[in-house]
């Protein structure tokens, strides 16, 4: 959330590697940090929704179709956001300002206050 919000900060109407190349990309090595584990942990649940992805979940660590309801996808999406958000260095207020920003005439409020509760956590 916090790059989607940031690019669209800087697009207008495309995109190119010019531009890509220059948005801030947390620097943290994988392998060391608790945080980046997390995330590629909580992306490779998210995305190995079935069987087609076994060998894929198995290098990266995680169970096939772990993920078995909408509340459990929107819990660990809004998760992966307060990770995001703690590797980016931001704070509550700068959460405020991405959720209420994100997209005119858009209720991000039940979103922020889940990614909220799980940033507090991570502090």
């Amino acid at each position: 959330m916090v790059l989607d919000w940031y690019s669209r900060r800087v697009v207008e109407n495309h995109v190119n590697f010019h531009l890509f190349n220059s948005f801030p990309i947390p620097d943290v090595a994988p392998a060391t940090n608790s945080m980046a584990l997390h995330v590629a942990e909580i992306a490779g649940r998210l995305a190995a929704i079935d069987d087609r992805f076994s060998d894929w979940a198995a290098e990266v660590g995680v169970p096939v179709g772990s993920v078995t309801s909408d509340v459990d996808k929107d819990d660990l999406i809004a998760e992966l956001d307060a990770v995001g958000a703690y590797l980016y260095g931001l704070d509550e207020d700068d959460l405020e300002v991405i959720y209420t920003t994100f997209h005119k005439g858009a209720d991000y409020s039940q979103r922020q206050a889940n990614v909220l509760d799980h940033f507090r956590r991570l502090s």
